[in-house]
């Protein structure tokens, strides 16, 4: 079963987007959250994610700089950004910094987040593939 991390130093964020997940994605993955980047490393460090959500704006470690780390600590994990900034320094910094494969704003809505969620646990089983030798040589 796919899993998946949702890091935000929100408890209601995290609550709304657990509520939200549960309704409809219900059996997809299992859920796990964290409202400390620096435990969310811990976690990753003893269990294995196939996506990781982070919030940009926390104590400690803000979302890029957890994401960045998480793709040294978990690379097969596929990261997003969720934040309420919209600059595109922000933007730039979570592509070139963390690698992110979506950036998605504050306030959500529903299905366009769901869809991105999906997106990447898509991504990730097609980065899990076995690579056929055969079909390089070709």
């Amino acid at each position: 079963m796919k899993r998946v991390l949702i890091v935000d130093d929100d408890a209601a964020v995290l609550a709304a987007l657990r509520r939200l997940l549960r309704r409809q994605c219900q059996g997809e993955f299992l859920l796990d959250t964290e409202t400390d980047p620096v435990m969310a490393l811990d976690r990753l460090r003893r269990k294995r994610y196939d996506v990781i959500v982070a919030d940009l704006h926390m104590p400690e470690l803000d979302g890029v700089g957890l994401l960045a780390l998480a793709g040294l600590v978990a690379p097969q994990a596929v990261r997003l950004l969720l934040t309420g900034s919209t600059g595109f320094e922000d933007a730039q910094r979570a592509i070139h910094e963390a690698g992110v494969f979506r950036y998605l704003t504050k306030p959500w809505e529903a299905d366009a987040l769901v869809a991105h969620l999906r997106a990447a646990l898509a991504e990730s089983a097609r980065l899990a593939l076995p690579v056929d030798a055969t079909a390089l040589a070709a």
